[in-house]
């Protein structure tokens, strides 16, 4: 099959980052499909749209690939902005194509119904997560829908330069509000029951996530669901902290923004102590900073996620410091030990039980943590770039975990 040809309208962002070719590549992996592909979709919820079309777009759209264009079904609302900005060759409007039903009941199965036909396209492929309700009225209307068992890009998993400079711009952004976290960490005095005043406020959890969030908007990034965790509940890894910040006890903030413009995500991990450690808390926090530097050198092309994933537990067990995933609560290191990133947060390859094989070109993210009720939650965590022999630590953002 003939492959999609660039577009002649402005260059996306997305399509910037791609090298040449990558983006024949791309175009090879969803031709190599039988039928043509389809996505119903946005870019808020779909990342492998994002991809392909360059540009964002909140409300759904439908879009077939059919190895010559790419042709979208886009209401009128969007039509010139994407005609500038996206790598979508040709539209046909929602707005008009419903108007043509004659009918005030008309749904988006009609209208995809219509637009289909209208290209006469009878077989067709999806991805996994295509709506069911949509898949299922076109099976009923003698529609053949086949369903990709792989992922249609898996070139998302190695990153050109341009990629990459987009998750380094994202990070940057990081290291800029975790300096402004430590500043007011630092400007912080105590009350008497322990917990942390900033400006004649007493510091909850959800004030430094509003300051962070904020802060991180400003530079153009997004952010939300930012987890800082206190105390017990740094223990549960994903909990986002509640409450007054307290001297004494670990601080875990878990970061994660994804650019304005391109999507691009960070995400870097740093546990804060307000005070002085005790040498169980220094020892914890000592053995998750030295297993983060283990994994990392272990880190590069051709190496199984499993197998660093088993290290980093025999040198917690070696140190003393045992796991359950299986006791309430659980303790220890219970989660894997990292993942991919990119256009998503999470994305393949995963380091953790599974064989997922680390290659040259990937941005992976390395977390080991330990959790213990009576101790506190300590989680380390950095992007790498992989590399045949080694990799590079993006995120150089200091590791200060003291503050005075």
């Amino acid at each position: 099959m003939v492959k999609l040809l660039p577009s002649k309208q402005v260059s996306s962002v997305r399509f910037r980052l791609l090298a040449p070719s990558l983006y024949d590549q791309v175009c090879n992996s969803i031709f190599a499909m039988d039928a043509p592909l389809l996505i119903f979709s946005n870019t808020k919820i779909d990342s492998d749209l994002l991809y392909l079309i360059g540009t964002h777009v909140l409300d759904n759209i439908a879009v077939v690939f059919d190895g010559r264009e790419s042709i979208a079904l886009v209401s009128a609302l969007e039509i010139n902005r994407l005609r500038n900005t996206s790598k979508i060759d040709r539209f046909v409007s929602w707005d008009i194509v419903k108007l043509s039903l004659q009918s005030a009941k008309n749904t988006d199965f009609d209208v995809l119904k219509r637009f289909l036909q209208d290209l006469k396209i009878k077989t067709i492929c999806v991805k996994q997560d295509f709506p069911v309700y949509l898949a299922d009225q076109l099976r009923s209307a003698n529609f053949e829908i086949i369903v990709a068992g792989f992922s249609i890009l898996p070139q998302r998993l190695i990153k050109s330069d341009g990629e990459i400079a987009e998750i380094r711009h994202a990070i940057d952004i990081v290291r800029q509000t975790f300096v402004q976290v430590e500043n007011i960490l630092s400007a912080t005095s105590t009350n008497g029951k322990n917990e942390l005043v900033f400006e004649d406020e007493i510091l909850t959890s959800e004030c430094l996530r509003d300051m962070m969030e904020t802060f991180c908007y400003q530079l153009g990034a997004i952010s939300d669901s930012t987890i800082v965790a206190c105390g017990v509940d740094a223990c549960d890894p994903h909990n986002w902290g509640h409450g007054p910040l307290k001297a004494n006890e670990f601080i875990l903030i878990d970061f994660f923004p994804h650019l304005k413009t391109s999507g691009y995500y960070a995400d870097v991990s740093r546990t804060f102590l307000k005070g002085k450690p005790t040498k169980e808390q220094a020892n914890l926090y000592n053995i998750v900073k030295a297993a983060h530097d283990i994994a990392i050198d272990m880190a590069h092309g051709g190496v199984r996620g499993k197998e660093i994933m088993v290290r980093t537990l025999e040198y917690f067990e070696s140190k003393g410091y045992k796991s359950s995933n299986t006791a309430n609560p659980p303790y220890g290191m219970f989660h894997s030990l990292g993942h991919g990133l990119g256009l998503d947060i999470h994305e393949p390859p995963r380091i953790g039980g599974c064989d997922d094989m680390l290659q040259s070109g990937m941005v992976v993210t390395i977390e080991p943590g330990l959790y213990y009720q009576t101790i506190g939650g300590v989680r380390v965590e950095d992007d790498i770039f992989i590399g045949n022999q080694s990799s590079e630590i993006l995120t150089q953002i200091p590791h200060n975990w003291i503050v005075d």
